[in-house]
């Protein structure tokens, strides 16, 4: 959560804004005065570009949602939320097939490679990603990880859509995978 908020500064830093996230005050621009709310919120946002930083010694959901992703693209790798070497090497082998620098860091360059968009019939590794991160990271504890996208999986990804403000397709495009990532480990 603290990166995550390190993130939203730093990127209302780059607008010319900054804001106070512990106290949730800002300070503006003097040619900002009549700026509203729903400006603050805007530029309080992540952008979708900023993904979060994933590297070698991290563990949890964020992790196996990579090694899912890494599987699915045929990198194989055990599924244990553990970015150890093994995963390292797995991610670096698909930088360098998608021409990223090797760096075995996923992080703005990696995520958007590595994000599959999968909707309502898919089936494999990237629906369990999806399926592992709602029943572990956000509540959804009767959603089985089974790599089929049928409609427990439809009607979970529409709840969190609804509950993020994304848009309600039920499908899990860039938008939803940032979210899904982003918000919780």
């Amino acid at each position: 959560m603290r990166n995550a908020l390190r993130r939203i500064s730093l990127g209302a830093l780059s607008t010319g804004m900054i804001v106070g996230m512990a106290a949730g005050t800002a300070i503006l621009p003097a040619n900002a005065a009549a700026a509203t709310s729903r400006h603050l919120v805007a530029a309080a946002r992540p952008r979708a570009e900023v993904w979060p930083i994933v590297s070698q010694g991290a563990k949890g959901t964020r992790v196996r949602a990579i090694q899912y992703l890494l599987n699915h693209w045929g990198f194989k790798v055990g599924v244990d939320g553990d970015f150890g070497s093994a995963t390292a090497a797995k991610v670096k082998d698909f930088q360098r097939n998608q021409h990223i620098d090797p760096t075995g860091i996923v992080g703005d360059m990696t995520w958007p490679r590595l994000i599959v968009t999968v909707h309502h019939g898919d089936h494999g590794d990237a629906v369990r990603a999806v399926q592992d991160y709602l029943h572990r990271a956000y509540g959804f504890a009767s959603l089985p990880v089974t790599g089929n996208f049928l409609d427990q999986t439809l009607a979970a990804v529409k709840t969190f859509q609804t509950r993020y403000h994304l848009e309600v397709d039920g499908i899990v495009g860039p938008m939803t995978w940032h979210a899904l990532v982003s918000i919780h480990d």
